[in-house]
């Protein structure tokens, strides 16, 4: 099997996708060795380089682990990641009877980051469009949202007014509806800028949620980084 030499998306993150979609599948199981760096090169006719970077984002994202001189093996401990139906902050506030609102801190568009490059498939010589919000429920500041867009695909978000809905402009300018997300999520404690926009103490518990948003052909609309009131939030299972 050989990787799309012209897809949209680098070797290495298709590479990528295909090992990590064996793991969760249970292809490769808890413990397991998976093949060499020189198998791997021979099976999806890719370089070295190619192969190496595949290997440690997955190692970075705990979904593998390298044991020196052995070779690399699934991880024992799956990261704390879940795939769910994606339903908006609007979505969730409404189904709670809540009134959902946004601020607009800043629109900039810079260079695409490591992330960026892992999580939308773009490579690092691409930018992205940084959306910063603080979203508000019933008035109340509730969270910080950072989204990153593909740019130019995107381009036109610069143009809209960003503190309603993103998605509503995203299917009204290419009929796009988000369908899906992978999230994870951590405890992060407040900056002293971030507790200013929360209404809450320097150093507070805040959940970190990083998500990345698909399309109904499993490509990636966007990213974020969400910060939100550890105390004011509570999350079901």
């Amino acid at each position: 099997m050989e990787l799309l030499q012209d897809h949209n998306e680098p070797l290495y993150l298709q590479l990528k996708k295909i090992l990590r979609t064996a793991v969760v599948n249970g292809e490769y199981t808890s413990g397991q060795q998976i093949p060499t760096e020189q198998e791997l090169m021979k099976q999806y006719n890719v370089s070295r380089i190619t192969v190496r970077r595949a290997i440690q984002e997955l190692i970075n994202e705990k979904y593998l682990i390298k044991s020196q001189g052995k070779g690399t093996f699934v991880s024992q401990t799956r990261p704390n990641r879940e795939l769910v139906k994606l339903k908006s902050f609007t979505e969730d506030c409404e189904d709670n009877h809540r009134v959902a609102k946004s601020q607009v801190l800043s629109v900039t568009v810079d260079k695409a980051n490591k992330h960026d490059v892992s999580r939308l498939g773009v490579s690092s010589n691409d930018k992205v469009i940084h959306i910063t919000r603080l979203r508000f429920r019933d008035d109340v500041p509730f969270l910080i949202e950072h989204s990153y867009y593909p740019y130019p695909q995107y381009e036109f978000l610069l143009h809209h007014n960003l503190s309603g809905s993103v998605y509503a402009i995203l299917k009204e300018e290419l009929g796009l509806v988000p369908v899906r997300s992978e999230k994870s999520v951590e405890i992060a404690y407040a900056t002293a800028e971030q507790a200013q926009l929360l209404g809450t103490n320097k150093g507070a518990a805040l959940f970190l949620m990083r998500t990345v948003v698909y399309d109904e052909e499993d490509h990636p609309v966007h990213h974020n980084i969400v910060y939100m009131d550890g105390v004011a939030y509570r999350f079901s299972f």
